[in-house]
């Protein structure tokens, strides 16, 4: 019974995190920083990861794990790149409507209540209708979408 407890806790601890876009509007957006960590389920030591900088164009982008995510970096052990889960974002959005462009920078995180952007500068990409993204954790608290519409 032990054994098994110690599989599945092992198991949750090395999940390979998904990552998937679902832009719906017709504007791009940078991503010029992304965080995470992974877990070493033998030792329980936590190594950080950064990804970045990407562009979210419109459209779909999955990334079926940490490690092909655009300039994935670790200090993890190889074995243990692909398993982790991505906790935040950073980035900027399209530019607003004349006379002043302005590009609405965004963060967006795993917790409550950073989860959620909306913005403000109505860019003229989306017909200067203001846009929203939100960050959705699947079912194993590691799979990620961030939905942009």
């Amino acid at each position: 019974m032990l054994s098994l407890l110690f599989l599945l806790v092992t198991i949750g601890k090395t999940f390979a995190g998904s990552f998937t876009i679902l832009n719906l509007i017709p504007c791009s957006f940078q991503v010029y920083t992304g965080t995470g960590t992974i877990t070493d389920p033998a030792t329980g030591t936590a190594y950080p990861f950064t990804f970045g900088p990407m562009t979210i164009a419109p459209g779909n982008s999955s990334f079926a794990n940490p490690a092909l995510l655009p300039g994935f970096s670790s200090s993890a052990p190889a074995g243990l790149q692909t398993a982790g889960c991505a906790s935040a974002i950073a980035g900027r959005g399209p530019s607003g409507i004349d006379p002043t462009p302005v590009s609405a920078n965004f963060a967006l995180t795993n917790t409550v209540p950073y989860n959620v952007f909306t913005s403000t500068n109505a860019p003229t990409c989306n017909s200067g209708v203001n846009y929203q993204m939100s960050w959705n954790a699947g079912a194993s608290g590691c799979d990620v979408i961030l939905l942009i519409f």
